[in-house]
């Protein structure tokens, strides 16, 4: 996992250890977006298609840069008929990462068939036209074009679920079984497929308990219909045929699809929700044992240096009793240290930071707790040291202090060593206090450890021109900063 703010990779701290930015909550939110990818995987392999969609969605929306969950979200979506939102997936994935991306094989392979995806295409403005006339009550036109779009596309479920509701509507609820299943084989656990099912089958159920003979009748009703009924096109007049037992059967088809919208919504209310807020307590549960954990083990932190405080307030008390030139030094230490550690307990650590970096630690203190103190605040607040350090070092240089500049910038380098731009201006400050030995000594290291840096070229440059030595045939360049 790599920090949201500067890219490196992250430890199991909760604060990116290279630009020191809190990402305890990023850290979850990955979390859990790869948790719903999991599920997604799971759901996929099961054949539960629209399942496995809308798990993958909630995790692109929780961390759109899960390449892996988007690239499976439009295979999913491809399996289900939906070409155009598997394209527009493929294709935000690959704009996300362009290199090394399987959703390039994907477009690839799908422009090389070209007349693969025209037909898919073609099946998309099909079943558009299919639901317009099913819009407008031409519900012949409507199933002609949905027989056409399915022959093209088996796999397409919507265009299933619309077969199925006009064949409902009606009164072929044969027909409407045979659709159905087709697209469970496709979609296994469809909530919507399994809901028609089921008020289909309640519907021939009862029917056969009433009237055992009006199955036969219906389906004997159907065969003379699909012999008789001419093959329709797009200009052919329709001439409805309206009847009393026909407007019954259609007054009985939507109010049984009331009372399947009513049972599918009890259902919601009775099982799917007190399901979903047990989890969503679960999960509240989780984060407050999580927060505990976090609290517990900060609480010991804070408890134990105050502990030392106490150690180090006596053993300071001690020394300012004391005179002497390097005991004023030891007593300067302490009191940087007391002052560090009562606003890290503040949790002022800006501030904190600041006065750590004003410990002089090659001073021998010899005293346990004291270098235990400093090690363990200078563990926890290294990147705030290192730049709290650095800004007061290139505030000096403005203000034309040198003394202090060198001094900020060296306590920088204690905490970063690698930091290139404080061994640059480092070389600078030394230069600018008329110190050209140690000027030189940080431009050559600058230009020799770190020959890649974008500050390299100019630090050899100085090299030369204080008399160090050639390190490059390149001509001295102006002095800088």
């Amino acid at each position: 996992m790599i920090c949201y703010n500067c890219g490196n990779v992250l430890t199991n701290s909760d604060y990116c250890t290279h630009c020191g930015a809190d990402v305890s909550i990023y850290k979850r939110v990955v979390k859990l977006s790869n948790t719903y990818y999991n599920a997604g995987i799971t759901k996929a392999r099961n054949r539960d298609l629209a399942g496995a969609a809308d798990v993958l969605r909630r995790s692109v929306k929780l961390n759109k840069h899960n390449i892996d969950a988007r690239n499976l979200l439009g295979l999913v979506y491809f399996e289900m008929g939906e070409s155009v939102q598997a394209f527009s997936e493929w294709v935000m994935s690959t704009n996300l990462q362009p290199d090394s991306n399987p959703a390039e094989k994907y477009l690839v392979a799908i422009e090389r068939d070209r007349a693969k995806v025209d037909e898919l295409n073609h099946t998309i403005k099909k079943f558009n036209i299919a639901l317009e006339y099913a819009r407008e009550g031409t519900d012949d036109m409507a199933i002609i074009q949905l027989k056409k779009v399915l022959n093209q596309n088996p796999k397409f479920v919507k265009a299933s679920h619309l077969l199925c509701l006009l064949y409902m509507k009606n009164g072929q609820y044969e027909r409407a079984k045979r659709t159905i299943r087709k697209s469970l084989k496709v979609d296994k656990c469809n909530p919507l497929s399994i809901r028609y099912l089921r008020e289909i089958d309640d519907y021939l159920d009862h029917e056969k308990k009433n009237n055992p003979d009006a199955r036969m009748d219906r389906r004997r009703r159907e065969r003379e219909t699909m012999v008789d009924r001419p093959y329709l096109s797009g200009h052919d007049a329709i001439v409805p045929q309206t009847s009393l037992k026909d407007a019954f059967t259609g007054a009985q088809s939507i109010l049984h699809i009331v009372i399947g919208v009513l049972l599918g919504a009890a259902l919601v209310y009775f099982i799917v929700t007190p399901a979903r807020m047990a989890n969503i307590k679960s999960q509240i549960n989780d984060n407050k044992v999580e927060y505990n954990k976090q609290m517990a083990v900060k609480n010991s932190t804070i408890a134990d240096l105050k502990s030392k405080v106490k150690s180090l307030t006596s053993e300071a008390a001690k020394l300012n009793a004391t005179s002497g030139k390097s005991k004023v030094t030891v007593s300067q230490n302490y009191n940087y240290m007391l002052d560090a550690m009562n606003k890290y307990v503040a949790e002022d650590y800006d501030g904190a930071a600041k006065s750590l970096a004003k410990i002089d630690s090659d001073l021998k203190m010899n005293s346990k707790a004291f270098d235990e103190c400093y090690k363990t605040l200078s563990d926890k607040l290294k990147g705030q040291v290192s730049d709290s350090t650095f800004d007061d070092g290139m505030e000096a240089m403005d203000n034309a202090d040198y003394k202090k500049a060198i001094k900020n910038f060296e306590a920088c380098l204690k905490t970063d060593k690698t930091n290139v731009e404080a061994m640059y201006y480092l070389g600078w400050a030394y230069k600018r206090n008329n110190d050209n030995k140690n000027a030189i000594k940080w431009f050559k290291k600058l230009a020799t450890d770190y020959s890649d840096s974008q500050y390299a070229e100019i630090a050899r440059n100085q090299v030369e021109d204080l008399g160090g030595g050639t390190m490059t045939d390149g001509s001295s360049s102006d002095e800088e900063q």
